[in-house]
């Protein structure tokens, strides 16, 4: 690249939002351990009686975590700005950024 060709600006600005499922995805994926965490807490003090809602108790809260992975990747929403800035506004030369770099200092390609 030459000293005198210009370079276009482009910005893009990204966010990424969850949707319902999403938001039920984090709930689940928090909530999930929590119940296991007391269920086998409950278990662990009962010495006599049936255990099995404890352990259906225990593997509800697994799969909820795991299920609650699954909502988080599906409910997302991204939302992208593009912003392209004329060639007049842009910058002149490749490398002139606030961060100092002299343009000089960049290796040529060409």
């Amino acid at each position: 690249m030459g000293g005198g060709e210009i370079v276009t600006k482009i910005d893009i600005t990204s966010q990424q939002e969850f949707t319902g499922p999403g938001t039920a995805g984090v709930l689940m994926f928090l909530a999930g351990p929590v119940l296991s965490a007391i269920a086998w807490g409950e278990m662990t003090g009962v010495t006599n009686g049936s255990l099995t809602g404890y352990w259906l108790t225990v593997w509800l809260g697994a799969f909820a975590c795991q299920c609650g992975i699954v909502f988080m990747l599906v409910g997302r929403k991204y939302d992208h700005q593009v912003t392209v800035h004329p060639a007049d506004q842009a910058l002149s030369k490749l490398g002139e950024r606030q961060s100092g770099v002299e343009p000089h200092a960049l290796p040529s390609l060409l």
